[in-house]
């Protein structure tokens, strides 16, 4: 008999409640080999049991609780939403607090600050990475406001490319 069907044959007879000397009996074993794998047996059931409890307790919380211990999980607000049957809005404002609550504070000021923006913003980001600039090559391209922001317009951002690619060539003309 091998090992994995002597432990699957300790295991029987632990559950039909034999105790550790009928086992060794039958089986042929010691009572630290038995004992070995009864632990691991009780192991594995109460940590199961452990899981149904937390489980349990989570449901008992509010749903801005549980939206966030989703979130913790990596769903996403669409599965938050269905999951906990909160509207979007809700939803959003959630997950929101969730990036402030696990340090992501500034990514919840710049989706607010750009939130009806985001599409070009984020397509601004593609355009600047693609061409390979850098922070130190944009901020003395753009102007800056009374509040200390950067506001580019259709313009300037081509204005932006532009004179990145035209240093670029000075620069290989140079070389």
């Amino acid at each position: 008999m091998s090992r994995v069907e002597k432990e699957e044959c300790v295991i029987r007879l632990y559950n039909e409640n034999k105790s550790t000397r009928e086992i060794a009996k039958i089986m042929h074993m010691s009572f630290s080999s038995i004992a070995a794998i009864t632990k691991k047996v009780r192991l594995e059931a109460d940590r199961k049991r452990g899981q149904l409890e937390e489980d349990e307790d989570i449901k008992s919380k509010s749903k801005t609780t549980q939206a966030i211990k989703l979130f913790s999980e990596l769903k996403t607000p669409v599965e938050v939403a269905i999951a906990l049957d909160l509207p979007a809005a809700q939803v959003q404002a959630i997950y929101q607090e969730y990036w402030e609550l696990d340090g992501m504070g500034r990514l919840a000021q710049i989706y607010e600050e750009a939130k009806y923006d985001l599409h070009d913003l984020l397509a601004l980001h593609r355009t600047v990475k693609g061409l390979g600039m850098e922070k130190h090559d944009i901020k003395p391209l753009l102007p800056v406001n009374s509040e200390g922001r950067m506001a580019p317009t259709e313009v300037e951002k081509n204005v932006i490319q532009g004179t990145y690619i035209l240093r670029k060539q000075r620069r290989f003309r140079f070389v």
